[in-house]
C-alpha cells in the first residue's frame, strides 16, 4: 500500500494520516522485513539482541528511531517516543529503552560511534551494520539538551527528517510496475486482469558475453578417459597438463598405443593440496611395476643384437642396479609412511589420554560448581523471604504511625498476609479471592516447576501472586472506567498495587509471531464471549525470572475493557518454546 500525504501550506512537516495508526493495528503490517507499529516498542536488556537483529535486517527499508533513557526526566523519553511514533506511523519504527541497563547493553553492542544516550534520539537508516559502518553520522543523532530546550519544535524537526528519509527511498521494482499498471487501469488503457503480468517475477536476462565465456571455459575442461578398448582415433598419445600451486592431482588410467598402461595426472583447479607421500608411492609403483620390465626386455634385445656384447652387458647390469635402487626407494617411502601412521596413532593415544584426564578434571569442577549452585539457591530464597518480611514490617509500622496521627510515607490499603509456598498455592488462592482475574487450565505446567525446583519455587510463587494481584487491580480499575491505559502503563503509574514494569512484555519477538510452531504453543482457551473460537494468542506475558533456565512466565489476555471485564491467565510455567529454548 502507498500512502501519499499532501501538505497544506508552504511550511511544516507532513505527518501520518489519522487513519494510519488504526490501520497498522488491524494486522501485522511490515515494510517487507520488520513489523510496523502504531506505538513505540519498549526494549529491556534481554531484548537488545532482538533490536540489533531488526536494525541489521537486510531487507529493512524504513528508519528505526531509538529514544534514549533520560536520567533527568524518565517520563520524558516515554512522551518523546509516543509523539514520534504517532507522527511517523508507517514511515518508521520507534523504540525506547525500559531502563539504563538496556541502553548500556545496546551501546556496547553497536560501539561508541553509533551509541545513543542522555535522553537523545538517533535515527538508524538502512542498511545498517555496526561492524562495517564507515560513516556513523549517516545515522543522525539529536541530543537530549536540544530536545529539552526546544521541546516539540525539535521533535517536529526530527520527524520531518525521518519521514523524508522514507519518502526519498525508491520503491521496489514490483511496486513501481504495479503502480504504473494501476494508473493505466484507472485511465481505461488496460484491463484489471493485466495486473497479474506485472506481479509475476521476471527472470534475469542472459548476458551474451558471460555465456560465451562459460562455453569457452567448458571447452577447456579435461574430459574423462574412455574405457579400455574404446579409444578414439583422435586421442593423443600423451597429455601435458600444467600444475599450479592450488591444483590437486588425481590419477587417471590412459591406454597407450603400445599397450603400456601409465597413469596420467589430471589437474583440478582449486582442489586440496596433493598428498606428497601418496604421490611418491604412485610414481615408484609406475616405475617398478610398468617401466622396469619394458626396459629390461629392450636392453636384453640390444645385448643380443649389438656388436659390443660387453658394453651391452654392462649397460644391462647398470639398469638392473637402478631397478634395485628404485625398489629400495619405494621401500623407504613405504616405511616412512608406516612410521608417520604409527606416530599419528601414538599422538592420538596421547591426546586421548590427556582428554580423559581433562574430562575427569572438568567433571570434578562441575560437581563443585553444582554444589555451590545449590547453596546459592538456598541463600537467594532465604534472602528473598527476608526481604518480603521486611516489606511487611514496614507496612505494619506505617499503619501504626497512621493510627497514631504521625506522618506515614506511601501508606497503602490493608493487604492480606497470605504468602504462597508454591505456584499452585498462588493459583488456587487467586481462583478463590481475585474477582477480575480468571486462571485457566495451567496446573500441570505450574506443578512441574514446583516439583523440579522446590528451593526456588517459593520465590517465583511470591512474584506470581504479586503479578496476579496487580492484574486484578488493573482489570477492576479499567472495567469500571477509572483507568484507560494498558497493563504496562498501569505498572508505570502511581497505582497502589503494581509490579516493576521491567517484568512486563506486551508482545513476543517477530520470530515467535511468524513461526507457527512457536506461536501455536501460546494459544490458550477463553470463553466464547472473549473470542468466538474459544482460543486466543496470548503474547503478553510477565517474567517471573529475567533469564536463565528455567525462566518462568505468566501469559495472559486482557479483556478488562471487553465483554467480561477480566484478565484471562492462560499459562503459568516454564518458558514456552522459542529459538533460544530449542
Amino acid at each position: 500500500m502507498i500512502v501519499t500525504v499532501e501538505e497544506n501550506g508552504a511550511t511544516g512537516a507532513g505527518h501520518a494520516p489519522g487513519f494510519l495508526p488504526a490501520y497498522l493495528r488491524t494486522a501485522r503490517i511490515t515494510d517487507g522485513a520488520i513489523h510496523l507499529t502504531d506505538a513505540p516498542d519498549v526494549y529491556d536488556e534481554h531484548d537488545v539482541p532482538r533490536l540489533i537483529h531488526a536494525l541489521t535486517e537486510h531487507d529493512r527499508r524504513v528508519p528505526l528511531v531509538v529514544v534514549a533513557h533520560d536520567p533527568q526526566d524518565p517520563q520524558a523519553a516515554m512522551a518523546r517516543a509516543g509523539r514520534l511514533a504517532a507522527v511517523t506511523a508507517g514511515a518508521a519504527v520507534v523504540v525506547r529503552f525500559a531502563d539504563l541497563r538496556a541502553q548500556n547493553g545496546f551501546n556496547h553492542a553497536v560501539g561508541p560511534d553509533l551509541e545513543v544516550f542522555g535522553g537523545g534520539i538517533r535515527t538508524y537508516v538502512a542498511p545498517f551494520d555496526p561492524k562495517t559502518e564507515r560513516y556513523p553520522y549517516r545515522h543522525r543523532p539529536m541530543g537530549g539538551g536540544m530536545l529539552r530546550s526546544q521541546g516539540d519544535q525539535a521533535l517536529e524537526l526530527a520527524a520531518g527528517g525521518i519521514i523524508g528519509e522514507t519518502a526519498r527511498r525508491t520503491l521496489p521494482e514490483v511496486i513501481q510496475r504495479s503502480y504504473r499498471m494501476v494508473s493505466r487501469i484507472l485511465a481505461g488503457k488496460a484491463e484489471p486482469g493485466d495486473i497479474r503480468e506485472v506481479l509475476t517475477s521476471r527472470s534475469a536476462a542472459v548476458n551474451p558475453e558471460k555465456e560465451e565465456l562459460r562455453r569457452k571455459m567448458m571447452a577447456l575442461t579435461v574430459r574423462p578417459a574412455p574405457p579400455a578398448g574404446a579409444r578414439s582415433a583422435d586421442t593423443p598419445d600423451s597429455v601435458d597438463a600444467p600444475v599450479t600451486a592450488d591444483s590437486s592431482v588425481v590419477p587417471e588410467k590412459v591406454e597407450r598405443p603400445d599397450r603400456l598402461v601409465v597413469e596420467r595426472s589430471v589437474v583440478l583447479e582449486g582442489g586440496p593440496a596433493p598428498d606428497v607421500a601418496a604421490f611418491a608411492q604412485a610414481v615408484a609403483g609406475v616405475v617398478v611395476d610398468a617401466l622396469r620390465g619394458e626396459l629390461e626386455a629392450t636392453l636384453e634385445l640390444a645385448a643380443k643384437d649389438g656388436s659390443d656384447g660387453s658394453q651391452s652387458g654392462h649397460l644391462l647390469r647398470q639398469m638392473r642396479t637402478l631397478g634395485a635402487h628404485v625398489d629400495g626407494l619405494r621401500e623407504v617411502v613405504l616405511e616412512q609412511q608406516r612410521r608417520d601412521e604409527l606416530g599419528a596413532q601414538a599422538a592420538g593415544e596421547a591426546l586421548l589420554a590427556e582428554a580423559e584426564g581433562e574430562s575427569d578434571r572438568l567433571a570434578a569442577e562441575i560437581d563443585r560448581l553444582r554444589t555451590e549452585h545449590y547453596i546459592l539457591q538456598d541463600e537467594y530464597a532465604e534472602a528473598m523471604a527476608n526481604a518480603r518480611k521486611l516489606q511487611k514490617r514496614v507496612r505494619w509500622l506505617e499503619a501504626r504511625l497512621a493510627a497514631s496521627a504521625q506522618p506515614a510515607y506511601g501508606l497503602a490499603a490493608a493487604e492480606t498476609e497470605f504468602e504462597p509456598t508454591s505456584l499452585m498455592d498462588a493459583l488456587n488462592r487467586a481462583r478463590e479471592t481475585l474477582c477480575h482475574v480468571a486462571v485457566g487450565d495451567t496446573d500441570m505446567a505450574a506443578a512441574k516447576l514446583d516439583l523440579a525446583y522446590p528451593t526456588l519455587t517459593p520465590v517465583w510463587a511470591a512474584k506470581a501472586w504479586d503479578a496476579l494481584r496487580a492484574l486484578d487491580a488493573f482489570a477492576k480499575a479499567r472495567s469500571s472506567g477509572e483507568f484507560a491505559g494498558g497493563f504496562l502503563q498501569w505498572c508505570t503509574s502511581t497505582a497502589d498495587v503494581t509490579i516493576p514494569a521491567g517484568m512486563v512484555a506486551m508482545s513476543e519477538s517477530r520470530t515467535v509471531n511468524t513461526n507457527g510452531r512457536y506461536s501455536t504453543s501460546r494459544v490458550f482457551g477463553v470463553p466464547q464471549e472473549v473470542h468466538p473460537s474459544g482460543r486466543v494468542f496470548m503474547e503478553a506475558h510477565i517474567k517471573l525470572r529475567k533469564g536463565g533456565v528455567p525462566a518462568p512466565r505468566v501469559h495472559f489476555h486482557d479483556d478488562s475493557g471487553g465483554a467480561t471485564g477480566k484478565v484471562w491467565v492462560g499459562y503459568v510455567g516454564d518458558h514456552l518454546p522459542n529459538t533460544q529454548t530449542n
